[in-house]
């Protein structure tokens, strides 16, 4: 009886979620309103409130879940990789989503998906670091530091590009990023 009850939330949140992103498509996110977003559903509006909390808590469980479809197996992180991280997964799946991230970016709503987006990238960048350096290595620049650091400038150079209409294609601006971001990092790895 779990499983049943499990997949029905699932279906009624992913109903939801996608009532958001189609109405996000036609109209500004500050403009849209929860009972655009049930009548789109087809969904009540006490069952819209035991699932989320306002459709600020809709957009961040969006995000969250498109973030990790960013989660692709990666090679294994090493030292000698030449990519300190494997960044172009982000910039391919923000390049699939393009018309939505505009949307995003003219009708307000922006500030959900570039948190979300943070915060997931700082995990991520946190957990291939450790793979590389390992938890008991002893840094120059704590991991925490260098962690903010490759993330912020990963979502920044992405939030730039996109707002530019991609300018460059994803493997460009991917190899640029991490140009700089290389850069950055021999000093750790020379460190020895």
């Amino acid at each position: 009886m779990t499983k049943k009850t499990d997949r029905r939330v699932e279906r009624t949140g992913k109903l939801l979620q996608e009532a958001l992103v189609s109405l996000i498509l036609e109209k500004r996110y500050d403009k849209i309103t929860v009972q655009e977003i049930i009548d789109r559903a087809n969904v009540g509006r006490s069952t819209f409130y035991a699932h989320f909390q306002d459709k600020e808590d809709l957009l961040a469980s969006n995000f969250a879940n498109y973030t990790a479809q960013w989660d692709a197996p990666e090679p294994t992180a090493s030292k000698e990789s030449p990519h300190i991280l494997h960044s172009l997964e982000f910039f391919l799946h923000a390049n699939e989503a393009y018309e939505f991230h505009q949307a995003m970016f003219e009708g307000g709503g922006a500030e959900v998906m570039i948190e979300t987006g943070r915060q997931h990238m700082m995990a991520d960048v946190q957990n291939h670091l450790q793979e590389i350096f390992g938890e008991d290595e002893e840094l120059a620049i704590p991991l925490p530091v260098i962690t903010n650091f490759l993330a912020g400038g990963l979502l920044s150079v992405m939030v730039w590009w996109l707002k530019e209409k991609r300018p460059y294609p994803p493997e460009a601006i991917n190899e640029m990023f991490q140009q700089l971001a290389m850069r950055g990092m021999d000093s750790l790895f020379n460190a020895d």
